[in-house]
């Protein structure tokens, strides 16, 4: 498992008496994505991103430097404290966790997957993301399950549920384990 308890903790943001805002959350994660990709972050570059005005980057980038996640300097490049890191890095976990589960899994096209795991990151319970993350490794590793079993699925999501199929299946299963 990459989340934990503690991790959910640390990705929470949590400062005596304080949590992050799911707004704040992506603040940081933009951060985080701007530094991996061009090893600077900027308050333009983070408004773009995040579609959002530049007044509000800098709201937001104060409280976050308050909170000694990230390192902010008006007219300065924005980078992420060590703690920061962290948090920032287990909120894209978290994000990457959903949408490759909703993806791998569930067969929804990408960009859905990633609107919708935008959105559930910061609410998603870490016990029920390390059941979602779970069940996706189950669905590929176990040889009852396996691709075979997730084609299946997403074949009754196009077609619609065929209980006439499962009933063959499931005589296939029998025939195969009880010779």
């Amino acid at each position: 498992m990459i989340y934990s308890t503690l991790g959910a903790s640390i990705a929470m943001g949590l400062v005596p008496g304080h949590q992050l805002t799911s707004s704040l959350e992506d603040y940081l994660e933009a951060v985080l994505f701007l530094v991996r990709r061009g090893r600077v972050a900027r308050v333009r570059d983070i408004a773009r991103r995040l579609a959002v005005g530049m007044p509000s980057v800098t709201s937001a980038l104060k409280i976050l430097s308050k909170r000694k996640l990230v390192n902010y300097d008006p007219y300065e490049v924005i980078t992420l404290t060590d703690r920061g890191r962290e948090v920032a890095e287990r909120i894209a976990q978290r994000h990457d966790v959903l949408r490759r589960f909703l993806t791998d899994v569930l067969g929804v096209d990408a960009e859905t997957a990633e609107t919708n795991a935008c959105r559930m990151e910061h609410s998603i319970d870490s016990t029920v993301l390390e059941r979602l993350e779970s069940f996706a490794e189950f669905t590929h590793r176990c040889p009852r399950a396996g691709d075979d079993w997730v084609a299946r699925f997403l074949e009754s999501c196009s077609e619609g549920p065929d209980r006439r199929h499962c009933r063959d299946c499931l005589e296939e299963f029998r025939r195969q384990t009880n010779p």
